[in-house]
């Protein structure tokens, strides 16, 4: 099932990056500090071009037996009423076995999706495999580090496919999150050199860090990776308090294309909280200080809804539209 891909015929995405200015917080608020002409590796040009889509996660569970076409059915809906700009695939265990079931229906549907949510056991299973690496067990954590790598280019023949042009990685996750993240590190520039093969652009995102947090992670995938890029997550933003920090940084900020949006009811580092997961709005995050924050920056990627609307085998679409109306006010 796990192909190497060497088959596969690969064209480079329409995806193409822009300069953006940087951002830095000062007294409280953001403001320009100048350019990074040098680099010019994101897509930033300001409100003018950024696109809010829907996540496919927002709406399939297992709840209502993973049923992706009556979602699709929604976000085609929605985006042929101009209520959004495209969708994000959330890759799950249940399309592996439906490859070209999933990827026909995705690319019938006509909506554009810019965005593939690389399936998150990927990094967990790398995060095991640094605990058994730990433990001398270098066989064994070779052997799942690989299984994993494989995993992950199947995740990328599905982006490749219907047409995707970023790709989010949970590089760490599950019990051991990131209690030896340098070992996942080590992937990362092998992992994006995969996803170009496909015309994917990788991304990391700044997912829930136990042992560390997710901005000093981040600064070490660039110390493994310097052409690393990431996705910022609101609701991960707030269970670490670091949504105003990571928004001034400017070796971020200068490499970030894409963000999830949600919101949180919890404090400081609650895991606990981080389900259910609240609409925006109905938490704590400061959805304005992200707002000016990406102002400040000239961000002009995509912006995902990630906050379900799955109620049983239900799905509550017009709590989907409010919240889309609430995002066009914030961001564009």
């Amino acid at each position: 099932m796990f192909e190497s891909g060497a088959n596969i015929k690969c064209t480079s995405a329409s995806f193409k990056p822009h300069l953006w200015p940087f951002a830095a917080k000062v007294g409280g608020k953001f403001e320009r500090t100048g350019t990074n002409a040098e680099k010019g590796i994101v897509i930033n040009m300001g409100r003018d071009t950024r696109r809010l889509i829907c996540s496919t996660g927002t709406m399939v569970s297992r709840y209502n037996g993973y049923d992706y076409k009556r979602a699709l059915g929604v976000i085609r809906d929605l985006y042929e009423r101009g209520k959004i700009d495209g969708a994000e695939l959330m890759m799950l265990h249940f399309y592996y076995d439906k490859f070209d079931e999933v990827t026909r229906a995705v690319n019938d549907s006509g909506v554009p999706f810019p965005v593939i949510h690389c399936e998150k056991d990927v990094g967990m299973e790398l995060s095991d495999a640094g605990v058994l690496f730990a433990d001398g067990k270098t066989a064994e954590a070779v052997e799942m580090a690989q299984k994993s790598l494989g995993v992950f280019r199947y995740n990328c023949r599905f982006g490749k496919e219907i047409g995707s042009e970023l790709m989010v990685l949970h590089l760490w996750g599950g019990f051991a999150s990131d209690t030896h993240v340098d070992f996942n590190c080590r992937f990362i520039g092998e992992m994006t050199e995969t996803a170009k093969e496909y015309g994917l652009t990788l991304l990391v995102e700044n997912i829930p860090s136990t042992t560390y947090d997710p901005l000093s992670n981040w600064h070490r995938v660039l110390d493994a990776c310097p052409d690393a890029k990431f996705i910022f997550d609101t609701r991960f933003g707030a269970l670490h308090d670091q949504a105003a920090e990571i928004l001034s940084d400017r070796e971020i900020t200068d490499r970030l294309l894409h963000v999830h949006v949600s919101d949180f009811v919890g404090g400081y580092r609650n895991f606990k909280a981080l389900r259910p997961i609240p609409h925006p709005g109905e938490g704590v995050v400061d959805f304005d200080l992200i707002a000016n924050g990406l102002d400040a920056i000239d961000y002009g990627g995509t912006i995902t809804l990630e906050s379900p609307v799955v109620n049983g085998t239900e799905l509550d679409t017009a709590k989907l539209e409010r919240t889309f109306e609430y995002m066009n006010g914030k961001f564009r």
